[in-house]
C-alpha cells in the first residue's frame, strides 16, 4: 500500500524546529570533523534530523529527516556559495534568516532583509517535491546564491 504524498502538519513543524535551532543558531548541535564534514543534529519525541555539508566556500549538503527508527522520511540536497569576498558578512546574515523561518518553508522567508542585504527565495512545488533557489542581494548585486532539491522519500514500492 502506498503513502500518501503529502507532508503533514507534524513534519512540518518539526522541520521549523530543526531550522530555528540549526545553522546560524545560537544553541546549534554542529560537529565539525578534520575531513571537513559539518553535522548538525536536532531530534524531538518522534523526528530526528541531520545537515550534513562540506566545505565553507562554497559548500554542499544534504538534510534529511528521519522517523526515530531511522526511517528516512524527507531530504533536501543543497549548494551555495558567496560572489565576492564578503564571506563572513553575508553568512552571518544567512544564518539570521535561516533561524527566522516559517512553518511550511526548507529555508527563510523571501523579503527578510537588515539594512545591508536582503534575501529572496523562490521555490517550485511544495515541501512534498520540489526545487529551490535563494539569493542574497546587497541593493540589487547578488552577492549570495544557492539551489536546493528535496522532497519526501521511501514513500512507495520500490521498483
Amino acid at each position: 500500500m502506498k503513502r500518501e504524498m503529502v507532508v503533514n502538519n507534524q513534519i512540518k513543524e518539526f522541520l521549523l524546529s530543526a531550522n530555528t535551532r540549526g545553522y546560524g543558531s545560537a544553541d546549534v548541535n554542529e560537529e565539525k570533523l578534520p575531513n571537513g564534514e559539518h553535522i548538525i543534529r536536532f531530534s524531538d519525541d518522534t523526528f530526528e534530523f541531520k545537515d550534513i555539508y562540506y566545505g565553507g566556500e562554497p559548500y554542499a549538503g544534504q538534510e534529511v529527516i528521519f522517523e526515530h527508527g531511522g526511517k528516512a522520511i524527507w531530504a533536501m540536497q543543497y549548494r551555495g556559495e558567496v560572489a565576492g569576498n564578503e564571506v563572513s558578512a553575508i553568512y552571518a546574515f544567512l544564518g539570521r534568516v535561516l533561524t527566522n523561518t516559517k512553518l511550511g518553508l526548507p529555508r527563510g522567508v523571501d523579503g527578510y532583509h537588515d539594512s545591508e542585504f536582503s534575501y529572496k527565495f523562490r521555490m517550485d512545488g511544495g515541501l512534498e517535491s520540489f526545487t529551490a533557489e535563494e539569493r542574497i542581494l546587497r541593493g540589487d548585486e547578488t552577492v549570495y546564491s544557492a539551489k536546493f532539491l528535496g522532497g519526501l522519500v521511501d514513500r512507495g514500492e520500490v521498483i
